[in-house]
């Protein structure tokens, strides 16, 4: 899989959930798969994309990777194990099969992991599960994603989960529309070059 430098924009986070935006990392997977995490600091543009790490902590774990290159790069090392066992089995879903039993253990031991770095914080009357810095180290926003993957995996919306039907893609996400029928990651993009090449075929034809 090529590595490629990527500067990442809200429209790259159309999969409506952080898990899938995670696996959308990776584009052109029916193709010439990219990967857009070409090291730890292109995982941190991601995060920092999402909003959904507080900057602080981005902060501090920008200074934990520039201070030992190797820890940062196994880290990513195992967020990009994250993002293919989840994409393997959301693949499966999506296509009306199980996911293999590698990619569901890939996924536990990720759980393990995330679960043994999580306190319990009392907020409002209730309890959360929180993640730090300080217990999760370079590893923060894997274990935050796992949360999301988890939960994902369990959730009635899977049943509206799709693989984008454009070329050049393989993106996953959520299909939030009234009839159920989307079938591009977006419109603006996937669906308007689909458009384009059927408007092409037509004029040929004619």
């Amino acid at each position: 899989m090529q590595l490629e430098f990527h500067a990442f924009k809200p429209a790259d986070l159309v999969g409506g959930d952080p898990a899938l935006d995670l696996v959308n990392t990776v584009t052109a997977r029916d193709s010439q798969p990219r990967d857009w995490l070409d090291d730890y600091a292109g995982l941190l543009r991601w995060a920092r994309q999402s909003e959904l790490f507080a900057r602080g902590d981005l902060n501090a774990l920008d200074t934990l990777a520039a201070e030992s290159p190797a820890k940062a790069a196994a880290a990513l090392a195992r967020c990009k194990n994250l993002r293919e066992a989840l994409c393997e089995a959301l693949y499966a879903l999506a296509h009306g099969r199980q996911p293999d039993d590698a990619a569901l253990d890939s996924l536990d031991q990720a759980r393990l992991a995330a679960s043994r770095a999580a306190r319990l914080v009392s907020r409002d009357s209730r309890l959360q599960t929180q993640w730090s810095v300080e217990r999760s180290g370079l590893d923060l926003i894997a274990h935050v994603i796992t949360a999301y993957a988890i939960e994902l995996l369990k959730d009635a919306r899977l049943d509206r989960l799709r693989v984008c039907d454009g070329n050049d893609c393989g993106w996953v996400f959520i299909d939030t529309s009234k009839n159920g029928r989307r079938r591009w990651c977006d419109m603006a993009t996937c669906g308007n070059v689909a458009k384009a090449r059927r408007f092409q075929q037509r004029q040929r034809d004619d």
